[in-house]
């Protein structure tokens, strides 16, 4: 399966929080396996936004361990953010009643022509024009985004 997978904004900090160990260990599963796959996508607003909830928000680690961090997520850094994404983004949040930063990840992963975006916040299973949200802790969610 070659379906390219947008991974959400808190996948990625579970894989440096040490407070809940069950959703670190399942994040870095799934961000390992898509990764070393070449499906992994995300885009710069995610790595921004971790960056954020790491070193201000959460206070978890230093920034310079978040960025060295992040560095190594560089490569899946490959969905746009631009004026067109922009663009996109306010018909998202217009016609799907999304937060605007929501609105902005799904615009971008619909750019990016993923067809599943992993998230635990936006509802599993549903859809987006052609993105279909996946909440990485479900028990079927291996299985649907092929990381098993």
């Amino acid at each position: 399966m070659t379906d390219r997978l947008f991974f959400d904004t808190n996948l990625l900090v579970y894989g440096m929080d040490p407070r809940d160990t069950t959703k670190r260990a399942a994040s870095a599963h799934l961000l390992k396996r898509a990764f070393g796959q070449g499906r992994m996508v995300i885009s710069p607003q995610i790595l921004n936004e971790c960056y954020a909830v790491l070193v201000h928000k959460r206070r978890l680690v230093s920034a310079l361990e978040a960025a060295s961090y992040l560095a190594t997520l560089y490569p899946a850094c490959t969905a746009p953010l631009d004026a067109q994404t922009h663009r996109a983004a306010i018909a998202v949040e217009a016609r799907y009643r999304l937060s605007w930063w929501d609105s902005l990840a799904v615009a971008s992963a619909l750019q990016a022509g993923c067809r599943y975006f992993v998230s635990e916040d936006l509802g599993d299973g549903q859809t987006f024009d052609t993105l279909t949200i996946v909440d990485p802790f479900t028990p079927h969610a291996g299985a649907t985004l092929a990381l098993t």
